[in-house]
């Protein structure tokens, strides 16, 4: 009780404001019906935009879900299409019990540091080698190929970014089928350069690029972005310069790429070159 009296006379002059206040609204609303109405209208404005702010935390909250739960899907279906096997016919030798061997084996991750405007761009994913992540496994997304895993601890990975003047892959036009390196040059985050394509390739501005399916990284036909434009260099090839489909500043979700025989494939090469 002691500590009450003393608050009221601590404060005395504010509660006073308050009671007046309070008491000054009541009168103005009850003298009149426009006041009333006014009050209530103003009333509703703030409840009304109370609602909306709340109901925007609830869609956000809910599409974060739904985001979550169409990327887990994709992963399914990445695991289901038919590029991600290697069929083994039955007067082949193959190991295990089915003819249809996994070739490919997606795995989903959310990227967790990104870059895009430096010279040297990373990406660092939020899976790593207990999740099955090794060095050299492709990171694609929904729209095309991002980059290539180059560092992983337990949790975590390290991606290579396109934009990265250190990552190069081997991309081919889908009209043609003519193919070449292509890497990013540092012009900006959304363009890339495909070379050695030779002159007498037949090159249209709109046209398709995807990986070339040459190496032991990314699979065939993953869509890496459209020709903008084009110039010979040199006189004998060209040099093309590729709108890329992924937006890197938008990065949210990938698919990690997990190719089942690429051990196979780089001992079989290496072999092959030392004899």
């Amino acid at each position: 009780m002691r500590n009450l009296l003393r608050f009221i006379i601590q404060y005395h002059v504010l509660i006073l404001f308050v009671l007046i206040e309070v008491f000054s609204i009541t009168l103005l609303v009850g003298t009149g019906s426009y006041q009333e109405a006014r009050f209530y209208q103003a009333g509703q404005r703030l409840q009304n935009t109370w609602s909306y702010k709340v109901e925007n935390i609830r869609d956000y909250l809910s599409l974060y879900q739904e985001n979550k739960r169409l990327v887990e899907e994709n992963n399914r279906l990445y695991n289901l299409l038919r590029s991600s096997y290697k069929v083994s016919y039955i007067d082949s030798t193959f190991r295990g019990d089915t003819l249809n061997q996994r070739y490919y084996q997606y795995i989903t991750a959310s990227v967790i540091n990104n870059s895009v405007n430096k010279k040297y761009n990373y990406i660092t994913l939020d899976k790593g080698g207990k999740h099955g992540i090794e060095p050299e496994m492709a990171v694609i997304c929904d729209e095309g190929i991002v980059g290539m895993v180059i560092t992983v601890s337990d949790n975590f990975c390290v991606v290579l970014s396109l934009l990265n003047p250190r990552f190069g892959v081997s991309a081919k036009i889908k009209s043609s089928g003519f193919f070449g390196p292509l890497s990013w040059k540092e012009t900006s985050s959304d363009k890339a350069i495909l070379e050695d394509i030779p002159h007498h390739a037949e090159i249209v501005v709109g046209d398709t690029v995807l990986t070339s399916g040459y190496g032991s990284t990314f699979p065939e036909n993953i869509v890496i972005g459209v020709i903008s434009k084009y110039k010979l260099k040199g006189g004998n090839y060209y040099e093309i310069t590729v709108q890329l489909a992924t937006d890197f500043q938008r990065l949210d979700h990938v698919q990690v790429i997990r190719n089942e025989f690429r051990k196979e494939t780089v001992i079989l090469e290496e072999t092959a070159a030392h004899e």
